[in-house]
């Protein structure tokens, strides 16, 4: 929407749920390109309709509905994997990380390893924070899973692992240094 333009019209519930019903095979196509799981590409997806919910109103009115819903669900998608990449690494390093069997046999334990950056960063972490964290990142569960197990609201897991992992992220690039 170009300054000046007038805003259009909220979208009214019926053509709301219309365009939901049209719109979101092709959608899901879209966003699953981007996600392992069709859980994460329903959670974009779930995403994707609250932005348009919240948002058709500013949309510039010379787009065509459906060019800004492909460049939303394009715009989520690209979040989503750049999200992915970073997680990734961090599974990476923590599988370096965990607890290895020796050659006699003798199982290392976690509290052997805990020495390690990455183990004693996750120990300090909050409760919740760091239970989403084994969950989502290490056991590799669903956002929908793990607030399940949790008993929390989806929004509060994902919430707890953005803050979990910016905690990591910090305290990590400290250790680094």
């Amino acid at each position: 929407m170009r300054e000046g333009d007038p805003p259009l019209a909220p979208l009214n519930e019926a053509d709301f749920a219309a365009l939901i019903r049209r719109e979101t095979p092709r959608l899901f196509a879209v966003v699953r390109c981007f996600t392992e799981h069709d859980d994460d590409a329903e959670d974009l997806l779930q995403h994707l309709w609250l932005i348009v919910l919240d948002r058709s109103h500013r949309r510039d009115a010379r787009m065509p509905m459906g060019a800004w819903l492909h460049s939303v669900a394009l715009n989520l998608g690209r979040s989503h994997h750049r999200r992915a990449k970073r997680r990734q690494w961090l599974r990476l390093r923590w599988a370096a990380d965990l607890p290895r069997t020796s050659t006699d046999g003798n199982t290392v334990t976690v509290a052997d390893t805990a020495g390690t950056a990455l183990w004693r960063a996750v120990a300090g972490l909050p409760r919740l924070q760091r239970e989403v964290v084994l969950l989502r990142v290490v056991e590799e569960l669903s956002t929908r899973e793990t607030a399940v197990r949790l008993g929390r609201a989806e929004g509060t897991v994902k919430a707890s692992l953005h803050r979990a992992l910016g905690t990591l992220r910090t305290y990590l690039l400290k250790e680094e240094r």
